[in-house]
């Protein structure tokens, strides 16, 4: 059965209480979708007997053990703008014939008839987060319902179980469900499959309620084909901490990241608005300094909640963070801190002529991307950069992901736009001293031929050297 709600107003949101049942905790999910759904939201439909299967996984192997009678299927609201219509109950449609049903389609929500913490497997578009304003990591959620076929980007997201599964859980479920359906080497993981994945055995009875250290992660992550790096955070490299955790964010690897003293997990999958640049007090800042916050999945918060570096509303802030896991794919081995080294030495140093002192104090900014979306960026940009420029970079011997390491000035960084490029062998070795594949400027570049028997070479560029080169973007969706 479906019915559809018109909400013009948050109150509205009041007529899901009557049309789902005591075991969906129905006043808990209302009062969260009050605080964070957008005006765009004005229309939600219900879908009775829904059959989920990460709630299945912990029903079959948890809830059907129990005393308690627990019903197997589950309800599931999807969100849609006021297009959206129902005709006898079961033809969805729009009643704008010139725009599809799929345009105005924001994404869905399970609820699980646990009575307590009810809100399952969810993807939400950020577009309907009230007030929400920057960067995150999406990805592509098919979905059926009435025999259309609607698709929503956002990142998963659901409330712990708190008796079959615990914050680390949900964090270790919502990274690999993102990678299973962006990229197709990795399984999907169910619940159970990510409880069952924690230990080496089946621990059964309370065991998986009780906690989830970072080497439990760690073995999740491993198991589902995943290279997970653990980074902790030591007294002294705090900064630089913020900056590896930012980098990899940025670079569309969403992070696993521990808090011991709140003991509690999240995912870290985006950052805030980028912030202008600062008064010139120091000589170098890096990107970490100069973004409002990170954007969280929260088992205990609505999704796409920004955190800042005090503890906020939530309860804990960035400066809590001591430890993460990035779960990186194959052939990526040269390390964030290395890279944060070698940038250092660039922006400090008259490095193979590039000389930056010039331009007073600099921004660094670095993180990963495929050699194709960097080819792609090249191409799609070709007015900013000399032909010979372009034409050596589409010609060498670049390994699946590279690093991008880009220099500002000050005032450049406000304007988005970049003094000196880095591309850097993101399979190279943490130990050597030249990792280049190419160093430009809009003068000049320094071309190295990592792949083949050309060597290196410095090349003059007919750009002037005013020319604008604009900051690249990393791998995540604007908001």
């Amino acid at each position: 059965m479906y019915e559809l709600i018109e909400i013009n107003k948050p109150d509205d949101l009041d007529q899901l209480g009557a049309v789902l049942e005591k075991s969906h905790d129905a006043g808990t999910v209302i009062g969260k979708l009050k605080a964070k759904l957008s005006g765009r939201c004005r229309k939600v439909l219900v879908e009775h007997a829904y059959v989920d299967k990460d709630y299945r996984s912990t029903y079959y192997n948890f809830y059907a053990k129990k005393g308690y009678r627990y019903d197997s299927s589950c309800v599931r609201l999807h969100f849609f703008d006021e297009r959206a219509q129902l005709i006898d109950g079961h033809h969805l449609t729009s009643h704008d014939p010139t725009v599809p049903l799929a345009a105005g389609y924001f994404g869905f929500m399970v609820l699980r008839p646990t009575n307590i913490q009810t809100i399952g497997r969810t993807v939400l578009s950020p577009d309907i987060i009230d007030g929400f304003n920057g960067e995150v990591i999406t990805s592509r959620f098919k979905v059926h319902v009435l025999g259309k076929r609607l698709e929503v980007r956002g990142f998963p997201f659901m409330s712990q179980h708190s008796d079959v599964s615990v914050c680390a859980h949900v964090a270790c479920w919502a990274i690999l469900r993102h990678y299973s359906e962006r990229f197709p080497a990795y399984r999907e993981l169910l619940t159970h499959d990510v409880t069952r994945l924690a230990h080496e055995f089946d621990p059964g009875g309370l065991l998986p309620s009780l906690g989830l250290g970072l080497p439990h992660a760690e073995r999740v992550f491993s198991s589902a084909g995943t290279f997970p790096l653990v980074v902790a955070k030591e007294p002294g490299n705090e900064r630089l901490f913020k900056r590896q955790l930012l980098a990899y964010v940025e670079s569309g690897f969403p992070v696993f990241a521990a808090m011991s003293g709140r003991e509690h997990a999240i995912a870290v999958i985006g950052h805030g608005e980028w912030l202008p640049a600062p008064v010139k007090s120091e000589p170098l800042y890096f990107a970490s300094d100069l973004v409002s916050s990170l954007v969280v999945v929260d088992d205990n918060h609505f999704p796409y909640l920004s955190i800042d570096g005090a503890a906020g509303g939530c309860g804990y802030g960035v400066d809590d963070i001591d430890a993460f896991i990035v779960p990186l794919p194959e052939k990526l081995y040269y390390p964030a801190d290395a890279v944060d080294d070698f940038a250092g030495l660039i922006a400090s140093d008259n490095y193979l002529g590039f000389d930056h002192s010039a331009l007073g104090p600099l921004t660094v900014r670095y993180f990963v991307t495929t050699s194709a979306a960097l080819r792609q960026f090249l191409d799609a940009n070709r007015s900013q950069f000399d032909p010979e420029l372009v034409r050596v970079a589409m010609q060498l011997v670049f390994p699946q992901f590279v690093w991008i390491v880009e220099l500002s000035s000050l005032d450049q960084w406000t304007r988005g736009q970049v003094a000196t490029r880095l591309v850097l062998d993101a399979t190279a070795s943490c130990y050597e001293t030249n990792p280049l594949f190419i160093m430009h400027n809009s003068t000049q570049a320094y071309v190295c031929d990592r792949g083949g028997d050309h060597g290196d070479a410095l090349l003059t560029l007919g750009g002037p050297a005013g020319t604008v080169l604009s900051r690249m973007p990393g791998d995540l969706r604007r908001r």
